[in-house]
C-alpha cells in the first residue's frame, strides 16, 4: 500500500487530468441522454393524442348511428318488428361500422301486458319467425315495468340468447339504461362480455319519450319512457386500428374505464382495465403517457408504454467509441496495478487458493453423506469380508424394523452375492417380507468399489423398493388385456406401420367374418396388398403424403377379402419418438361399403329428379324456410333474366316480381302467403311476370310448401308456366314502365 500510494502521489497531475475528463465526459453523456428523453417523451405523446383522437372518431361515429335509429322511433314510438328491420337493412349499419355486433330496441312492460307481448310477439311471424316461436321474457323479477328487449337486429348464435332478456336484470346494462331514461342523454355502459362468449363489448344506451314537457323533470322523463334503443359494440373491432398501427413501433396500451363522467350520477368506483395489447410482455418501458377518450357520460384512459430505448444506432455507436477509449485507458492502469501487485500477493493467493480447494472438498464430503443418509433408497457398504461398515437410515428401517443397526453385523441380507469379492457390478430383483407379514417387492444393485491400485476393497448394495411399480405393472398388464379383448370385439380394425409405411400391427374382430388372420397383413405395404380400384396417380399422391409423414383421414379404396370386395377407409396419424425421430404411422380402418353404396343410389336418385326439373316446360323456382332462392331450372331461368349462381340466397322478391293484369298493382308473394299463412298449397293464379331486362309475360303461377319426412317445413316451391300465347292480344294488358 505504500508503493501503491508513492505511485499516487508521483502521478498526481495525470490522475488529476483523467478524473476530470471522466467528469466532463459523463456529465454531456448525461445531457445527451436527458435531450434524448425529452424529445422521445413527445414523440409517444404525439401518437398517443392521435390514436386517442382517432378512436374517439370511431366511436362517434357509431353514436350517429345510434342516434339516427334514436330519431326513427322517436317520430313513430309504435315501431313494429317489420319497420324496425327494415330501417336497420336501408341503413346498411353492420356493413359501413364491423364493430357493431347488434342493434336493438328495449320497452318497457308492465305485469299486466306481459301475457299480450308475448301473444303478439310470436304471432308476428314476418321477421325472424323461428326466433321469436318460443319468445319468453325473462327473468321477470324486480319492479315493473319490466324493461324486455323486443327488437334484436341481427340475431345469431351470439345474440340470440339477449331476446326477450329484462335488461333491469343485467348487472351490465341496467344501472346505464336507468340513468340514460331519467336523464335523458346518450350513455355508454360498462365494458362486459356475453353468457358463453370471452370477447369484451359495450352498449350505447338512448332513451325514447312520447310527449315531454320543455323542461322536464325526472318524474316526466319516467312517465313518459317509451323504450331505449341499444347498439352493442364489439370493443376488439374498435381497438383494432390500435394494434395494426402500434407493432412496429413497439408500443404496448391498457384502456382503462374511468367509470361515469358525471360522478354525482352514481357512486364513485375504482379505474378498471378493460383491454391491453403488449408487443412483448418481457421489454423493459422506458416510457410511459396517458390520453383521455371521451364517450357519452363516460370517459376511458388510453395509457401508452413505449419499450424503444432511448438512444438510437449511431448514437450507441459514438457512446460505445468513447466508452472504449475510456476502458483503454483504465485497462493500462489497472494492468499497471496488477503488476505491481502481483508479485507481492501471489504466494498468499495460492495459499488461499488451496485452502478454499480443502474446504471445498470436506463440504462436498458432506454433502454426499447427508444425501445417501437421507435418500429413499437403501445404502449399505460391506467389506470383502462381510461386515458392514455402513448403513443408512432408509436401510436400517427396512432390515432392521425393531430399531437395530446393521453396522457392524455379518448377516445376508439378500443374496449371498453380497459376500466376498465381485468381478463385476450385479443387478437382481428380490421380494422380503417384513415383521408384520406385509411382502416388499425390492430392485438391487451391487457395485464393487476399489482403490487406486483396482484392488477390490467393499462392495456397494443399493436397495430400492419397487412394491408400488410391480402393482401399477399388474394392473398395466390388466389393462392391455382388457383393451386388447374390447378391440378383438370391435367392427372397426387398428393398424400401426413402420417407417417403411409396413404393416408392424393389425388387430381388431373386423377380420373373423372374412376368415382372415391380421397377421397376414404384417410387413406388406398398402398398394402390396392390391390397386384397391385407384389409379397410379392416386396411390403416388398417398405416398407423397406418406413421404411428407402427414396426417391424412378417410383415405378409401377397394379391398378384396375372401370373396368378397369390400370399400375400405382408413385414416392415419405420424408417430414420432421422444428426440422427434419419425417412427411411422397409427390409425384406424373401418368398411363403408354399405355407406358407399346408399350415397351412390342417392346420387343417381338427385340426378334423375335433376333432369326432370331440367326439361320440363315449366319455370320452377324453389326456396327455404325463409323466403330465400335455392334454386332454378332453364325455363324459369330464362324468364325472370336471373341465372341460378347469381339468384342463389336472394330473397325471392328480388328476381321475381308479379303485377295484376288490370290493375297494373304487384301481387302478393305467393311464397310469402303459403310460409306465412300456413297452407299447404295455393291455388294458381293469372299474372303478369317482370323480368330482370323489363319485360313481361303473362303467367299462370301456383306455389306449395316442402316438407321433410316428419311433416316439417323446411322449404317452399313455385311454378308457372307463359300462357302469353294462350290468349288473344287483345286480352293482353298494355303495361307501361
Amino acid at each position: 500500500m505504500l508503493k501503491l500510494w508513492s505511485w499516487i502521489k508521483r502521478y498526481a497531475v495525470l490522475l488529476a487530468v483523467l478524473a476530470g475528463g471522466l467528469l466532463v465526459l459523463l456529465s454531456s453523456a448525461a445531457l445527451l441522454l436527458q435531450q434524448v428523453e425529452s424529445t422521445a417523451q413527445h414523440q409517444l405523446e404525439v401518437i398517443a393524442a392521435g390514436q386517442a383522437s382517432e378512436l374517439e372518431g370511431r366511436l362517434n361515429q357509431q353514436q350517429e348511428v345510434l342516434l339516427g335509429l334514436q330519431a326513427a322511433v322517436t317520430l313513430n314510438p309504435a315501431l313494429d318488428r317489420q319497420q324496425f328491420y327494415d330501417l336497420l337493412l336501408q341503413s346498411n349499419v353492420l356493413y359501413r361500422h364491423p364493430s357493431l355486433l347488434a342493434m336493438a330496441l328495449v320497452r318497457p312492460i308492465s305485469d299486466t301486458q306481459i301475457q299480450a307481448h308475448i301473444a303478439a310477439a310470436r304471432a308476428d311471424k314476418r321477421v325472424a319467425p323461428l326466433a321469436y316461436k318460443d319468445y319468453q321474457p325473462g327473468p321477470l323479477t324486480g319492479e315493473s315495468p319490466y324493461q324486455i328487449l323486443e327488437y334484436l337486429y341481427p340475431i345469431n348464435r351470439m345474440t340470440g340468447d339477449l331476446l326477450g332478456q329484462n335488461v333491469l336484470q343485467s348487472l351490465a346494462l341496467s344501472e346505464t339504461l336507468i340513468r340514460a331514461r331519467d336523464t335523458g342523454r346518450l350513455l355508454t355502459s360498462p365494458v362486459f362480455r356475453l353468457p358463453g362468449s370471452e370477447e369484451p363489448m359495450f352498449a350505447y344506451i338512448a332513451p325514447i319519450y312520447r310527449d315531454l314537457p320543455p323542461e322536464p323533470s325526472m318524474d316526466d322523463r319516467r312517465a313518459q319512457h317509451a323504450g331505449s334503443v341499444v347498439a352493442l359494440v364489439r370493443l376488439r373491432e374498435v381497438v383494432r386500428p390500435l394494434i395494426r398501427g402500434n407493432y412496429d413501433d413497439r408500443l404496448s396500451w391498457r384502456l382503462v374505464d374511468q367509470g361515469y363522467a358525471l360522478k354525482t350520477w352514481v357512486r364513485a368506483r375504482p379505474a378498471s382495465e378493460v383491454m391491453r395489447y403488449e408487443v412483448a410482455p418481457e421489454l423493459k418501458i422506458t416510457r410511459s403517457t396517458t390520453q383521455l377518450v371521451h364517450l357519452p357520460g363516460r370517459q376511458w384512459q388510453l395509457h401508452y408504454d413505449s419499450h424503444t430505448e432511448f438512444l438510437n444506432e449511431h448514437q450507441n455507436e459514438w457512446l460505445l467509441m468513447a466508452l472504449g477509449v475510456a476502458l483503454l485507458g483504465l485497462a493500462g492502469l489497472a494492468g499497471l496495478m496488477q503488476y505491481l501487485y502481483s508479485s507481492r500477493h501471489w504466494a498468499l493467493q495460492v495459499l488461499e487458493q488451496t485452502k478454499g480447494d480443502q474446504l471445498e472438498r470436506q463440504q462436498q464430503v458432506q454433502y454426499l453423506l447427508q444425501a445417501v443418509e437421507h435418500t429413499r433408497d437403501a445404502v449399505v457398504l460391506r467389506q470383502p469380508d462381510g461386515r458392514i461398515l455402513y448403513a443408512n437410515a432408509a436401510a436400517d428401517a427396512l432390515f432392521c424394523p425393531s430399531g437395530e443397526k446393521l453396522a457392524g453385523q455379518y448377516q445376508v441380507l439378500l443374496s449371498q452375492s453380497e459376500l466376498g469379492e465381485l468381478p463385476f457390478p450385479q443387478s437382481f430383483a428380490s421380494r422380503h417380507t417384513l415383521p408384520d407379514g406385509e411382502l416388499r417387492h425390492l430392485e438391487a444393485y451391487l457395485q464393487p468399489i476399489q482403490n487406486d491400485r483396482l484392488q477390490p476393497v467393499a462392495n456397494a448394495l443399493f436397495v430400492r423398493d419397487i412394491s408400488v411399480e410391480y402393482e401399477q405393472s399388474l394392473s398395466l398388464k390388466k389393462q392391455a388385456q382388457r383393451l386388447q379383448e374390447m378391440l378383438d370385439l370391435s367392427s372397426d380394425w387398428f393398424w400401426e406401420q413402420d417407417a417403411e409405411a409396413r404393416f408392424t400391427l393389425v388387430t381388431g374382430g373386423f377380420f373373423t367374418r372374412f376368415d382372415i388372420a391380421p397377421n397376414f397383413f404384417l410387413g406388406k405395404r398398402r398398394w402390396e396388398l392390391g390397386t384397391g380400384g385407384l389409379t397410379t396417380a392416386q396411390w403416388d399422391e398417398h405416398r407423397h403424403v406418406l413421404a411428407m409423414h402427414r396426417p391424412y383421414r378417410d383415405f378409401e379404396y377397394t379391398s378384396q377379402l375372401g370373396r368378397e370386395t369390400i370399400i375400405v377407409s382408413v385414416s392415419g396419424h405420424p408417430l414420432y419418438g421422444d428426440d422427434g425421430e419419425f417412427l411411422g404411422y397409427r390409425g384406424i380402418g373401418r368398411d363403408v361399403t354399405s355407406v358407399r353404396m346408399a350415397q351412390r343410389a342417392l346420387l343417381a336418385e338427385q340426378q334423375r329428379a335433376q333432369a326432370t326439373l331440367d326439361s320440363i316446360a315449366d319455370g320452377v323456382i324453389t326456396t327455404d324456410v325463409f323466403g330465400r332462392v335455392d334454386y332454378i331450372n332453364p325455363v324459369a331461368s330464362s324468364l325472370v333474366g336471373w341465372e341460378l349462381s347469381a339468384a342463389r340466397g336472394q330473397p325471392l322478391s328480388a328476381i321475381y316480381q308479379t303485377v295484376d293484369r288490370l290493375s297494373r298493382l304487384p301481387l302478393p308473394d305467393l311464397i310469402d302467403e303459403v310460409l306465412r299463412e300456413g297452407g299447404q298449397y295455393h291455388g294458381a293464379r293469372r299474372s303478369v311476370l317482370l323480368n330482370k331486362f323489363g319485360l313481361n309475360f303473362q303467367i299462370e303461377e301456383c306455389g306449395a310448401r316442402i316438407r321433410d319426412e316428419q311433416s316439417h317445413t323446411i322449404g317452399a316451391v313455385l311454378v308457372f308456366r307463359d300462357v302469353s300465347n294462350w290468349r288473344a292480344l287483345d286480352d293482353r294488358p298494355e303495361i307501361d314502365y
